[in-house]
């Protein structure tokens, strides 16, 4: 079977079905352990009949004399199970056999058999049962996928709805759950998020398959959250992921319910990820503007940097920023992106973002030729222009904030708006004191950016 659904449902009992395939449902193995031959028989045969009413896949684990005896099209071995099973007799019947893997050896054993699919696993700790091999870990998927080729790949063991779409997203052909559905509170909502999470790779393999990167030195980890650009490109957007890990930030960004994505993912090692081709409009700025640009989205490219944030601000690893400044500077001699619209999140949407922070350091980039920035004057605690001020110096620093780029109308009155966009002004090119507060210092980085 090549075409494998990537939601993949493991039950031990047929009941189970009668709930779970209206739903949906169409790959499921039956997993019927420790129990009579008979008893074994007859749930295969129910379960069989559902899936055929359904126009659902039926996998058999293990019972593979009963799979042929009943004209199942497919049954499951684990390792152990290869001894005693004749795999002759199976291909005579026409019975497809995906196999259980654990580690290269068993990966070379099951690749000599020519097996219809390879099951991986686990790929994170598993509550199903006590394994001997440790969790493989999310880049062993995209390791083994590449050695077995057209072979459908199953990643298995602990995975979520979101796990799932990060295993399709390394190369997986389809996402394996058991105790995820069958011990959650309410099985058939658990069932609906988790066809909801992987029907972009059922519904459009074309938005979801590997293409090449934009930037040589990227991996491809496809992300299905984009769409068609309405703009040329024009910016380059800077951000922070702004979570505990790695990990679950890349969960975010690829899981279709959620509907965020960034074009490049850079990891505290340095390793740089492609999740959305340039060409396509990936989803990281939001609402948002910049010098009259309503659709950032579609008018940039975005990059995540894998970082905490303000939850646990600390500098960034210089491996990680030498990584962003040299796909940042790719990025802008392709497009021809100008110095001063290499932007922070914050800059093109300061009421809702504060990233990539006032610790991220424009200046290292600056002086590497990726954006503008002047050496500011240290803060001074002498007057300035705060909330609530008014009057034409008022007025003239919202007309050189609008100059720039933000979002700001002229009003000669120091709002809420005001502020926000002095904080985010700060946050980029004046980092020492972030506060909204325009002082000396802020309104002289801003006049010599200007000039």
């Amino acid at each position: 079977m090549s075409n494998l659904d990537p939601f993949y449902l493991i039950v031990d009992s047929a009941d189970w079905l009668a709930r779970l395939l209206p739903l949906g449902v169409k790959l499921v193995q039956l997993r019927a352990k420790d129990r009579p031959q008979s008893e074994v028989r007859d749930e295969i045969l129910h379960a069989r009949d559902l899936c055929r009413a359904a126009g659902a896949q039926l996998i058999v684990n293990d019972y593979w004399k009963l799979a042929i005896d009943e004209g199942c099209d497919f049954v499951h071995l684990g390792q152990e199970d290869l001894d005693g099973a004749d795999l002759g007799a199976l291909r005579r019947h026409g019975v497809k056999v995906g196999i259980s893997t654990h580690d290269d050896a068993e990966l070379e054993r099951a690749l000599s058999l020519s097996p219809d699919y390879v099951a991986l696993g686990p790929v994170w700790p598993t509550l199903l049962k006590e394994m001997k091999f440790a969790p493989q870990g999310l880049g062993k998927i995209s390791v083994w996928k590449r050695r077995l080729g057209e072979i459908p790949l199953i990643a298995i063991g602990g995975l979520t709805p979101g796990r799932a779409c990060l295993a399709l997203a390394a190369g997986a052909d389809s996402a394996c759950v058991v105790t995820d559905v069958l011990r959650a509170t309410d099985p058939e909502s658990r069932t609906v998020e988790w066809i909801t999470a992987t029907a972009p790779w059922r519904v459009s393999p074309e938005l979801t398959r590997g293409f090449r990167p934009d930037y040589a030195a990227a991996e491809v980890f496809p992300s299905p959250n984009h769409g068609p650009r309405a703009r040329a490109i024009s910016a380059l957007v800077l951000h922070y992921t702004g979570m505990p890990t790695a990990e679950s930030a890349l969960e975010l960004l690829c899981s279709p319910i959620c509907e965020v994505s960034a074009h490049y993912f850079v990891e505290e090692s340095g390793r740089i990820l492609q999740l959305v081709p340039e060409s396509r409009r990936a989803w990281h700025a939001g609402a948002s503007f910049w010098a009259g640009e309503t659709d950032m989205n579609s008018a940039s490219i975005g990059i995540e940097i894998v970082h905490p944030g303000h939850i646990d601000p600390h500098a960034y690893p210089p491996a990680q920023i030498k990584a962003v400044i040299a796909l940042s500077k790719d990025i802008c001699a392709r497009h021809k992106i100008a110095p001063e619209r290499v932007l922070a999140h914050s800059d093109i949407a300061p009421r809702r973002k504060i990233d990539p922070g006032e610790f991220f350091p424009w200046a290292a980039l600056a002086a590497a030729g990726v954006g503008r920035y002047v050496e500011p004057l240290a803060p001074d605690d002498g007057p300035a222009l705060e909330l609530d001020a008014a009057g034409e110096a008022v007025a003239r620093l919202q007309r050189q904030l609008a100059a720039l780029g933000y979002k700001i109308v002229e009003t000669g009155v120091y709002d809420e708006d005001t502020a926000s966009a002095v904080a985010a002004f700060q946050r980029h090119w004046r980092p020492a004191r972030v506060g909204g507060r325009a002082d000396a210092s802020t309104i002289d980085a801003l006049t010599r950016l200007l000039q």
